[in-house]
């Protein structure tokens, strides 16, 4: 599979923001993910698919964070255009939602939305 891909070394409730042109999957991931994505294996990941811009990470530790935005598949490739950038803290900003996330963390985000 083709993606991009770009790594920050990012503080807890630091945000990472990236702008996309098209539809598409926006993973974030650690380094031993990421390596476990680039050979095809199982990996953990936070994020999803996304159809609208821009997508945010609320950053939940720690750590070298990587995005991954996939191009499409082997099958059905596409052109992606993304820029990555890393924020400051703030309070009111609350994680992208991915339109394929499980219903359970649907309904979560719709508690945030109200407050």
């Amino acid at each position: 599979m083709k993606f991009l891909h770009q790594s920050f070394e990012a503080k807890r409730k630091e945000i990472i923001e990236v702008e996309i042109d098209v539809a598409t999957s926006v993973k974030f991931m650690s380094g031993t993910s990421l390596k476990a994505y680039r050979m095809g294996k199982t990996n953990t990941y936070y994020g999803g698919r996304f159809e609208e811009s821009p997508v945010r990470f609320v950053i939940p530790f720690d750590g070298v964070w990587n995005v991954v935005v996939e191009k499409g598949t082997y099958s059905a490739p596409i052109e992606v255009n993304a820029v990555c950038k890393l924020l400051n803290p703030n309070n009111l900003v609350y994680s992208s939602v991915a339109v394929d996330a499980p219903d359970h963390i649907r309904e979560l985000s719709q508690g945030e939305e109200t407050e």
